[in-house]
């Protein structure tokens, strides 16, 4: 990414990227659909119900996947071999024992969260059950991303995406066949997750260790490089908190949701299906810029990454724009192919349009933060982004459900927050690259 047309670099990476990111999203589509249809509102509101949960697990390790990507780009970007590889064994091994801490994590404390959020009792068993199975095969998600982050940090998103786009297609099939062949019910589509997941760490393992290209992982290097994990820390924790918080919170914010009854968590479940649809150009627009300045940082090219902050700005703004139009005239509709109960459906859709509008504010806090990372600086954009998406969600949330028992200031706490979030992040990155008297660092 250090040479050549910069839309086409950035293109090439974010768009396979994206679509890894839409058949990533079809394990849960799939579930929602297979549930929705084949067992009812209650086992979807189940499902709904736990997806914050998990998310607060991904997001923390795929914080460390963007530290770890940040440093390895940089050392390919930088042409240093040898401290590249040291980089890709440091993050192999390490990612082990991630694994085991968010297995543990994830099967002590989730019955307890569950309690805590205050889930119906109807669903809370179908709900707790899910949990169990998923977290037993975390590990798997977790290695294919790591592993596939890897290849996205040497400018490879192609295989990646080959490699997802068959587990999904796995998902789907094992998806129907325990629920609606072999009746097993919501614990079936948790099977089906957890082997579908499986399968998509086999080719991107082969990939990282039977190649034999120049980042060959061998077991026989296999350690850690403690100043290489305190660097790749130091880039990805804060976000990894922070994003790992932010869901966190979003769990609590599923008690507010929970208050409303069975047939809101259903149409709460359903837009939060759009909502990461919309996340996904974003969020891949995001990381292919993030990998770009990581690349031109270390080739010290900074007119180059000028230029590439200013043409993902603009296809950012222009792609969320388009769906976040689709999704407010088309919110009924949509909502429709997930679920038929009459009360579910107004819900789902009436969150859509709440906050469809506003999208475009979350496209470019995500930007700009990533494009800080990028550059080595995590640690202002992690405070910006827990102080708005943890700390004013939560009171905003605590003081309006008081003031009044409408639905629609649970979807409005997202918008308010972006609003924020957004405001404070542009401030920052003006005053980091244009007050501090760095010329060659005034990006936009």
């Amino acid at each position: 990414m250090t040479q050549g047309a910069i839309l086409s670099h950035i293109l090439a990476f974010a768009v396979p990227l994206f679509l890894g990111n839409v058949f990533q999203q079809l394990y849960n589509t799939a579930d929602c659909f297979v549930v929705g249809h084949f067992l009812g509102w209650e086992a979807l509101a189940a499902i709904g119900s736990t997806s914050q949960l998990i998310l607060a697990v991904i997001v923390f390790f795929n914080g460390f996947a963007t530290g770890m990507q940040v440093v390895i780009s940089q050392c390919f970007g930088a042409k240093d071999m040898l401290r590249l590889k040291r980089a890709i064994h440091t993050t192999v091994f390490s990612s082990v024992f991630i694994c085991i801490l968010m297995t543990l994590l994830g099967l002590l404390l989730s019955p307890v969260l569950l309690r805590l959020i205050k889930l119906p009792k109807n669903v809370f068993d179908s709900a707790s059950s899910y949990l169990e199975i998923y977290f037993c095969g975390i590990s798997f998600l977790i290695l294919y991303n790591i592993g596939s982050g890897i290849l996205r940090a040497l400018g490879d998103s192609r295989r990646p995406l080959y490699f997802l786009v068959f587990s999904s297609l796995v998902n789907i099939a094992f998806d129907f066949l325990f629920v609606a062949v072999f009746k097993w019910g919501v614990r079936g589509v948790a099977f089906a997750t957890v082997i579908s997941e499986l399968v998509s760490i086999i080719p991107v393992f082969y990939a990282l260790f039977c190649t034999g290209n120049f980042y060959t992982v061998s077991l026989r290097d296999m350690r850690i490089d403690f100043p290489l994990l305190f660097e790749m820390l130091r880039i990805g924790l804060p976000g990894a908190i922070s994003a790992s918080l932010t869901a966190f919170s979003n769990t609590f914010m599923q008690k507010y949701v929970n208050a409303f009854g069975a047939a809101c968590i259903a149409g709460w479940a359903v837009f939060a299906r759009f909502d990461q649809l919309v996340i996904m150009p974003m969020m891949s627009i995001s990381f292919a810029t993030t990998t770009f300045v990581s690349q031109n940082f270390g080739a010290n090219q900074w007119k180059r990454i000028q230029s590439g902050v200013r043409l993902s700005l603009g296809v950012m703004l222009l792609l969320v724009a388009l769906i976040s139009a689709f999704l407010f005239v088309f919110s009924k509709e949509l909502s429709a192919f997930f679920v038929d109960d009459a009360e579910s459906l107004r819900y789902s859709s009436r969150f859509i349009r709440c906050t469809a509008p506003f999208y475009v504010l979350c496209a470019l806090c995500m930007l700009f933060s990533q494009i800080l990372r990028g550059l080595g600086d995590s640690f202002v954009p992690t405070v910006i982004t827990f102080s708005g998406f943890v700390l004013l969600r939560q009171a905003f949330l605590f003081i309006s459900t008081r003031l009044t028992r409408n639905f629609l200031v649970v979807a409005l706490a997202y918008p308010i927050v972006w609003i924020f979030t957004t405001v404070a992040m542009l401030i920052y990155y003006r005053l980091q690259f244009t007050m501090n008297g760095m010329s060659k660092r005034k990006i936009l």
